[in-house]
């Protein structure tokens, strides 16, 4: 999927979300024209998830080339939020301010432990640290709201689009219920897409930061040597702390590479000795093993950092993908999904019909129209699980339904345990779901009372390693048992979305 494709998707969400009564889409509107012997039939048969995901673009497409037709200011949207960076100006500017940062001064005297260009190398050192750092340790146990680079980008972008959207015009023919509509829609669509493309945008972001460092350092290595044709620069140095031994094992070990790849030896200890004080050597030695030290610790290394996060972001923009967890996309997308799939619902000590409507929609929602679902006799209790179908060609997801009318017990856990420990064992991307069934509980009991009974067995279920699911809870948000469901099963998400 290519941006400009995800862009589209986007859109047609955030509208579509915003108009659950079809008053400004109407339904006809919102499905292209099928055609008879269509060639993506057979590769729905083939690859269901591909033919979906086909299907969300094709009808995106479908839908925006009538909201453009009908409300200009959706183009204009695109145009606003198509974010260009001019690469090549920022990375001019870099070479530029290089250029013109004189690191030495109309005096033309070099203090070789206060040289600008140490400042700069300390800088790149403190980042290439923070790089290390962030490879090192995993993602999760960073804090995320701490501030920085990924922070800073959104931040910045936010205010962009903001202000880009801001500036857009509905048509004043449009009624007030239209233009509130196209601004909730446009909002929506904004933050939805700033979400979707964050790694894509940070990524682009830290290859051009690379890149604009490297050039601040040709910049002024650049600027150093032009100067030094016009100008005799001198060297020299002063310090209350180090005396001539300690500055020469210093610029010895800084300055050990640019030496044996200039192939120019290190002036001795007594060479530091005469230059201690006002500067009066020629400075130009000192020029070429800083101008080295530069290319080797700033230039290459910042060069080689671009080229590979610009690789990374072509790679994320080749690989942009539908966001198929959100409750939207797993409606559109449910009649591809499940393919392959067997769903097993044990109700342990609880009487659920086979015909249960809800439940069967339910379940389909969370798995996939494909989705084989069974509905099992009740586990009596105390009873071990029964014997799981063991299909090799189809995977396996045990949905464990609780009646919160029930208390938690030790023997729940134990279910639990031996369970897990079955689905252990057979090898395969097999799944667990703990459903808390809330309905009959909700309807004899107060509300308080609901809750603290779900929470006992959600500790019931942590102890066992498992999240359990609230089900039929009248006090959960819509749609919030969909979007918990990646979270809920154990040990991972493996459905084919």
């Amino acid at each position: 999927m290519t941006p400009a494709q995800l862009a589209k998707v986007l859109l047609v969400q955030a509208c579509e979300e915003h108009d659950p009564d079809h008053k400004f889409i109407l339904r006809y509107e919102r499905e292209p024209p099928r055609h008879g012997n269509d060639p993506r039939d057979r590769t729905a048969a083939e690859d269901p998830m591909r033919a979906g995901e086909d299907r969300v673009i094709e009808r995106a497409e479908h839908i925006v080339d009538r909201l453009t037709q009908k409300h200009p200011v959706f183009n204009s949207a695109f145009a606003a939020l198509r974010i260009k960076i001019p690469v090549t100006l920022l990375i001019g500017c870099a070479l530029v301010g290089g250029f013109l940062a004189d690191p030495i001064g109309p005096t033309g005297h070099i203090n070789l432990l206060n040289f600008p260009l140490l400042t700069l190398l300390l800088w790149n050192a403190v980042a290439y640290i923070g790089l290390f750092y962030s490879m090192v340790v995993p993602r999760p146990s960073r804090d995320r709201s701490q501030p920085g680079l990924p922070g800073l980008v959104e931040w910045l972008l936010g205010l962009v689009v903001k202000g880009r959207l801001s500036r857009l015009r509905s048509d004043r023919a449009q009624s007030p219920d239209e233009v509130q509509w196209i601004a909730a829609s446009l909002a929506s669509y904004a933050a939805h897409l700033l979400q979707s493309s964050r790694d894509l945008l940070i990524t682009h972001a830290r290859s051009l930061l690379h890149a604009a460092a490297a050039a601040l350092a040709i910049g002024v290595i650049a600027g150093l040597y032009l100067r030094g044709f016009s100008f005799l620069y001198k060297a020299g140095w002063d310090s209350t702390f180090m005396e001539a031994e300690g500055v020469h094992m210093f610029l010895s070990f800084l300055f050990a590479p640019a030496s044996w790849l200039l192939r120019v030896p290190m002036p001795g200890v007594e060479a530091i000795v005469e230059l201690r004080g006002t500067a009066r050597a020629n400075a130009a030695i000192w020029i070429h093993f800083w101008a080295m030290t530069t290319i080797l610790f700033i230039v290459l290394p910042r060069t080689l950092l671009a080229a590979a996060v610009w690789m990374r972001k072509t790679r994320l923009a080749d690989a942009m993908h539908l966001p198929s967890n959100e409750p939207y996309f797993q409606r559109l997308l449910n009649p591809y999904r499940g393919k392959g799939l067997l769903v097993e619902v044990l109700a342990y000590s609880h009487r659920v019909k086979e015909g249960d409507d809800r439940l069967m929609t339910f379940l389909s929602d969370a798995f996939g129209v494909l989705a084989d679902i069974h509905i099992g006799g009740s586990v009596q209790y105390g009873d071990r699980p029964p014997h799981l179908p063991d299909d090799q060609d189809r995977e396996l997801c045990a949905v464990v339904m609780f009646n919160v009318a029930q208390a938690p017990e030790e023997t729940h856990s134990e279910f639990l345990e031996e369970l897990k420990a079955t689905i252990r064992s057979s090898g395969r991307s097999n799944m667990l779901l703990v459903l808390l069934d809330c309905e009959a509980y909700a309807q004899i009991d107060h509300e308080k009372r609901l809750r603290e009974r779900c929470q006992a067995w959600a500790t019931l279920a942590k102890e066992c390693g498992l999240q359990a699911l609230r089900y039929r809870d009248p006090s959960g948000p819509s749609g919030g048992e969909l979007q918990a469901i990646p979270s809920c099963l154990w040990p991972g998400d493996f459905r084919r979305v």
